[in-house]
């Protein structure tokens, strides 16, 4: 999980209410101590060196043709100066990348408004061609871009009804947006949108829902499989909030179901077993290391199938679970590695490995969201340098996803270069 260290940055950078610029995790969730103030002036120094420009991939860059690719990698880069934008790589057949382009998406980013981390941040769909949906969370809004082998076309930026959005979920021909209001006098909430033919977002009346506190620090919002209802964690009040979507895509008064494991961060449902979903634990186990929990949603109530099932490592916060419903992975911001778990048919989880370690991050990097190729052969992670002193640029990790839910390294982080504030990961 993501540390409170960026608040400390965004502390000595904004005030509330000013457009957000920093933030992660609350003190003591983790093993990894607060930025001290000097932190915030190089911070501040490297954006205005031009860290938040996007470089490619050093000299292995190259514009890769689009029709030549296996598929693309997208990395929201949350900008903190300049418009946002989304960065693309070209996918090799062995799961490599090679930089393709960065295409400018409007809105602002922010780094304060995702507190403590979330999931979502960026998503792909593929009902209506591929398109990208990602948040502006420093300026409210949400950005709907088409995309075309790879080849990015703004469709717009939307207001968010709402503060801070930080994660998106979307489900035949409806999104849903997570606006956590982290560190305004605002209310957090959840809003509801429906997408046309253009990709143009449409505010669904009675879709604007609070959560179960004003400021519940949340992480992430999901659609079940099903489309009948939507899911929110709440990381601060450990609680899973379960909305029933009505006909019109608006929403009902949550139901809140308190969380088996402690801290609830990011989730994902079995894309065979559509009613088992995951939620990742971030903390609670021996020595403050995390776990995962996997659930059952049935009629919109929430059930355990087993777990926290701990992973031996820290703040276990982002998830992906493999196409074929075999395997679950989630990443240890705080122990710079990734966890494989094994799913079972009738969905309980156990560690692929005995320490939890199914692969390893580079030192002085922090791994945080992942995505999955569309046929689940390769996993990418966002690695992040942020909390570094100074901090650094973000950069990417690639495993090949082996028969048995091994990890085998496909790609060099020293050769990738994102912008410190990257904060959002989608792949096809």
């Amino acid at each position: 999980m993501t540390t409170r260290k960026i608040l400390d940055i965004a502390a000595h950078t904004q005030k509330v209410g000013d457009p957000p610029t920093g933030a992660r995790r609350r003190p003591g969730r983790g093993n990894i101590r607060r930025l001290r103030p000097l932190v915030a002036g190089a911070l501040i120094a490297l954006l205005l060196a031009g860290l938040t420009m996007v470089f490619g991939p050093g000299t292995h860059a190259s514009a890769k043709a689009a029709d030549g690719s296996d598929g693309y990698v997208y990395v929201l880069n949350n900008n903190l100066v300049g418009p946002n934008s989304i960065s693309v790589y070209s996918r090799e057949e062995d799961g490599s990348l090679s930089f393709a382009s960065t295409t400018s998406i409007g809105g602002a980013g922010s780094v304060f408004a995702f507190a403590d981390g979330t999931q979502g941040s960026l998503i792909i769909t593929h009902d209506e061609g591929t398109r990208l949906f990602a948040v502006d969370a420093g300026s409210n809004q949400i950005s709907v871009v088409n995309v075309h082998n790879g080849h990015l076309s703004p469709v717009g930026v939307f207001s968010s009804h709402g503060t801070g959005p930080v994660s998106l979920s979307y489900h035949d021909g409806l999104l849903y947006v997570l606006n956590a209001a982290n560190g305004s006098t605002q209310a957090a909430s959840v809003a509801g949108f429906r997408v046309d033919d253009e990709g143009n977002l449409h505010y669904i009346a009675g879709s604007t829902r609070p959560l179960s506190v004003a400021h519940p620090d949340p992480g992430q919002v999901q659609v079940d499989p099903s489309g009948h209802y939507l899911l929110v964690t709440e990381k601060l009040t450990n609680l899973l909030d379960v909305y029933r979507i009505d006909e019109d895509g608006s929403l009902s008064a949550a139901t809140a179901f308190a969380s088996v494991g402690v801290i609830p961060f990011g989730m994902a449902f079995n894309p065979v077993h559509s009613r088992q979903f995951i939620v990742t634990d971030a903390t609670g186990g021996p020595n403050h290391t995390g776990a995962a929990t996997a659930y059952r949603l049935t009629h919109g109530n929430i059930n355990l199938i087993n777990g926290p099932v701990f992973d031996y490592q820290v703040a276990p916060c982002w998830l992906v679970i493999t196409a074929d419903g075999r395997f679950a992975y989630t990443s240890n911001a705080d122990s710079l590695t990734i966890s494989g778990y094994s799913i079972a048919a009738n969905g309980t989880i156990s560690l692929l490995t005995p320490n939890g370690a199914t692969a390893t991050a580079p030192q002085g990097t922090f791994p945080i969201e992942e995505a999955l190729s569309r046929d689940s052969h390769f996993l990418y992670v966002l690695d992040s340098r942020l909390l570094l002193t100074p901090p650094g640029p973000a950069t990417l990790l690639g495993y090949h996803i082996n028969h048995n839910g091994s990890l085998t390294p496909v790609i060099d982080p020293a050769n990738f270069t994102l912008p410190l504030s990257a904060i959002g990961l989608a792949a096809e």
